[in-house]
């Protein structure tokens, strides 16, 4: 998967993503969760154009 389609799934969630009155917690675990594969796509990122020449 390259990183435009991992961005792409990302942005499909985030636009999915609503709070529920059946689960409040979910919308708060859903969106770290999308925080983090965030965070982690930049990371991944930053380390590829540190090794580059």
């Amino acid at each position: 998967m390259t990183l435009a389609d991992r961005l792409h799934e990302i942005a499909d969630r985030l636009a999915r993503l609503v709070p529920s009155h059946r689960d409040p917690h979910r919308f708060h675990e859903d969106k770290s969760e999308l925080v983090d594969a965030l965070r982690r796509l930049a990371a991944n990122d930053n380390r590829k154009a540190e090794r580059a020449p």
